[in-house]
């Protein structure tokens, strides 16, 4: 889908009534309802377009060829030609159109132009116009007076697009199109290169391609091989079996300083769950509450949970030396162990 612009050229300075004039800037060409961009492609679509018609392009006054209205022409488009800064026409005044010129009673050309939607190119010159009414003043190129849409949809700011573009390349706001191009070109690695056997495709940029480790001329599989090893290294673990490791490390080193804790009396046993969590949550903030903390507990009736360190051989010699003092089993259970 195409739309249609009338954009206000840069003025025209006119010494007498020129058979040549520039009708459109070469590229980046800003208007108030959108920008588009004018290069050589744009000229050979125009060209294409005007030599196929076979009609001369019409130049009006103050787009009226738009209006439902008489519109005369001021002149004829006879040749469409490509300048180094602009689109030019030759052209065939009428005599009311060259005494207006002379006058200096018009001094600006508005050209209307087809734009294509999905890169914003002009492609078709639809009409030119005599104007005194431009929208925007300046020494760039000034949009037209008038627009007309043949499509709806907001407008890409291809301005705003190439700052942010130069901005990635590392260059300033003020870069021409033409630095952009060649940083860019040189981030590209240059696009195709030739070994002497012919054209060869470069599917990385130098930097990249330096970054993997990879030869220049490497081939698309390599460079992806070598993507898909920075995705899973030799020697690493996937996220999920590193979390569950660290867990089952971090209990390890909480229990462990709960058990020491529990052996110098800092904590009683009623206390360890509690501590279990605490050494969990913040080992270092439990390691310094164990410091500071006072022994609440006599080591020699710490119960630590280790039944196995009292053997089946000690409480046998208990026994034995119960019934040798004459004690049963029954006293030893109601007066205590203790012997």
């Amino acid at each position: 889908m195409a739309k249609l612009i009338a954009c206000q050229s840069p003025a025209t300075q006119i010494e007498g009534v020129p058979d040549k004039i520039k009708i459109i800037p070469l590229g980046l060409v800003k208007s108030q309802k959108g920008n588009f961009v004018v290069d050589s492609e744009s000229f050979a679509a125009m060209k294409k377009a005007f030599e196929e018609r076979g009609v001369d392009v019409v130049i009006d006054y103050e787009h009226q060829t738009l209006a439902d209205v008489q519109a005369p022409a001021g002149g004829w488009i006879k040749e469409l030609l490509l300048e180094d800064d602009a689109i030019a026409a030759k052209v065939e005044w009428t005599p009311r159109a060259a005494e207006y010129l002379k006058n200096k009673e018009y001094r600006y050309l508005s050209p209307v132009v087809l734009v294509r939607k999905s890169d914003q190119k002009a492609v078709v010159l639809h009409s030119v116009a005599l104007t005194n009414t431009p929208a925007i003043d300046g020494m760039f190129p000034i949009i037209n007076s008038l627009d007309i849409n043949t499509s709806e949809g907001g407008e890409n700011d291809m301005e705003e697009f190439l700052k942010k573009l130069a901005a990635l390349l590392g260059l300033p706001e003020t870069a021409t199109q033409d630095d952009i191009m060649k940083a860019l070109q040189e981030a590209l690695g240059g696009g195709k290169k030739d070994d002497g056997g012919g054209e060869q495709e470069v599917v990385a940029n130098k930097t990249i391609l330096s970054l993997l480790g990879v030869p220049e001329n490497a081939k698309t599989e390599d460079v992806a091989a070598a993507i898909m090893a920075l995705k899973n290294p030799t020697g690493f673990v996937p996220a999920s079996e590193f979390a569950a490791l660290k867990a089952r490390l971090d209990k390890m080193d909480a229990d462990n300083l709960v058990a020491k804790a529990l052996k110098e009396g800092k904590i009683s046993a009623a206390q360890k769950a509690w501590a279990e969590e605490y050494a969990l949550k913040d080992p270092s903030g439990f390691q310094k509450f164990v410091e500071k903390a006072p022994q609440v507990v006599p080591v020699g009736e710490l119960e630590i949970d280790n039944k196995s360190q009292a053997s089946a051989k000690q409480d046998e010699m208990t026994m034995t030396i119960c019934k040798m003092l004459g004690v049963t089993s029954e006293d030893l259970e109601k007066y205590g162990k203790d012997v």
